[in-house]
């Protein structure tokens, strides 16, 4: 059975010293701190990396970009692409029939960039198909384009393995992207509130809390999705396949290790099984709409999987994966749990 982790302690002051022998307080609430494997992490990532899905009428993946401009070539109609409003063209070129080959030939040599900022020059396109049939499927879980946030954002920062407190000023999604995804173990970080958002309808969102930080995010979520997940059907997605618990977050902590080895079966007649070592644990499932979410039920006999048997709220998923919460507190207790298909 996991161990139960508990917050002792709602706020902790921090003070450094400069060598001017001025000193400088930073405050870190507990409610509004996270980590690097914190849930909160992964959005916030999402929503200042590079913006790789607007452009998948050119290149076909989320995985990356192509730096503008470019010149393409779609069923031997030449387009020059200057910014997100020629993607249109190319999408207009690939609907005029139905028995072209609709493959976009890129004019060499292009930029590929990715997530990270990261950007790499490609020469041929055989190097450019080579790269992309590395990639496997998409990322489940793309960027977040519809909405962003407003600089500069302050962070103040506490490494609990030197104890040493410091803030970080940052000026634009390239640093808050690498700043998130740089964070090690023992650090603990925490926006200095109030910060804004501002959604694709140019409507700002001011930000107190990080619950609210969450809330703002994931209400855009389905706004973002240009592909053609929204006409998935979550029932059907869920009794198709195995699945493995990818992800488990509760009592402030990553537990994901605890469901290890553990594979998921969902059956139509609303029965369920969770398999590992060769035994069996059954169980049942149900989906339920509530205020206008999906809320999916789990219950499995015995203590072993006592965790997931709560009603779920269904965040948003793909064929292959699906994001779960369970909220509670508040919205400072929340649990947290990933399936993925095997």
């Amino acid at each position: 059975m996991k161990k139960s982790y508990l917050l002792l302690l709602y706020f902790f002051v921090l003070t450094f010293f400069s060598c001017q022998d001025e000193s400088e307080t930073i405050t870190l609430n507990t409610q509004n701190s996270f980590a690097k494997s914190s849930p909160i992490s992964s959005l916030i990532s999402r929503v200042s990396q590079y913006e790789t899905t607007a452009d998948n009428v050119l290149d076909g993946t989320s995985n990356c970009s192509i730096k503008l401009p470019a010149h393409v070539t779609v069923n031997s109609q030449y387009v020059y692409v200057v910014s997100e409003s020629d993607f249109q063209a190319v999408q207009d070129i690939k609907n005029q029939s139905a028995t072209d080959d609709d493959i976009v030939h890129f004019g060499f040599p292009i930029t590929m960039v990715y997530p990270n900022y990261y950007e790499h020059d490609v020469a041929t396109e055989a190097e450019f198909e080579s790269i992309i049939a590395g990639y496997g499927d998409d990322s489940p879980y793309r960027d977040i384009f519809c909405i962003n946030f407003n600089y500069p954002i302050s962070i103040n920062i506490y490494n609990s393995n030197d104890q040493v407190a410091s803030s970080v000023t940052l000026q634009n999604d390239n640093q808050l992207y690498t700043f998130v995804n740089n964070l090690t173990d023992g650090e603990i970080v925490g926006f200095v509130f109030p910060i804004t958002l501002t959604n694709s309808s140019g409507d700002n969102i001011a930000i107190t809390t990080n619950s609210q930080l969450e809330s703002a995010i994931e209400n855009v979520i389905n706004d973002c999705d240009t592909t053609s997940s929204g006409t998935l059907v979550l029932s059907d997605v869920l009794t198709t396949g195995s699945w493995y618990v990818s992800y488990y977050y509760g009592d402030g902590h990553d537990q994901t290790n605890y469901y290890n080895g553990y594979n998921f079966n969902f059956n139509p007649n609303g029965t369920c099984t969770a398999i590992k070592n060769s035994i069996t644990i059954n169980g049942d499932w149900d989906i339920n709409d509530e205020n206008g979410y999906q809320r999916l039920d789990l219950h499995y006999d015995g203590s072993a999987l006592e965790e997931m048997e709560e009603g779920w709220k269904v965040l948003e998923f793909t064929a292959t994966s699906m994001r779960l919460r369970e909220e509670s507190g508040g919205g400072s207790d929340n649990h947290y749990l990933n399936f993925t298909k095997n």
